[in-house]
């Protein structure tokens, strides 16, 4: 009979089990300290990453912050220069206006009549003169009711002076565009 002797691979399966549970838990305590290590650092260049466009962008907000206060500055200085152009539009339109309407007045005045005065009020003109007749004066009456610069014309009196007549006549004057 042959005697075979169990004891001695029992302690030697158990030894070589315990070897395994010890290398695999050093294999594991391993690949947990490497797992948390390329968790770390991925962590840690995310947040440098962030830190970088936080950075980035305080310095973008700075630039876009000047950049806002000089386009404020510009539309601040074009709207005073639109306020001067207007001022010097609105002086050259009345520079002009009353040119204009003594040329007008030259036209429409009759041969027989003469302007002694006149006086422009804002859009109201008194033409004070003087003619050889009546019939003269409402040529010339006539004569600024057709013209597109007057309208509203009205006789304040006439008053007859020697071989002369005075006339006062009232209208309102328009520039037309």
């Amino acid at each position: 009979m042959v005697s075979i002797n169990l004891l001695p691979i029992k302690a030697e399966l158990k030894r070589k089990a315990l070897i395994e549970h010890v290398v695999f838990l050093v294999l594991t305590v391993i690949l947990l300290i490497i797992g948390v290590t390329f968790v770390q650092s991925s962590v840690r260049q995310r947040k440098e990453a962030i830190q970088q466009e936080i950075v980035s962008t305080k310095l973008e907000i700075k630039k876009l912050t000047a950049i806002a206060g000089q386009i404020e500055a510009f539309k601040k200085h074009r709207q005073e220069l639109e306020t001067k152009l207007g001022i010097i539009k609105n002086l050259k339109k009345k520079k002009v206006g009353p040119v204009e309407i003594l040329d007008q007045l030259r036209l429409v005045i009759p041969e027989k009549a003469w302007l002694t005065s006149l006086n422009n009020t804002g859009s109201s003109l008194v033409l004070h003169g003087v003619a050889i007749d009546n019939p003269t004066i409402a040529q010339f009456m006539k004569s600024l009711e057709i013209s597109p610069y007057f309208s509203n014309v009205v006789l304040v009196y006439t008053q007859q002076a020697s071989n002369r007549h005075k006339f006062v006549i009232n209208c309102k004057v328009k520039i037309p565009s």
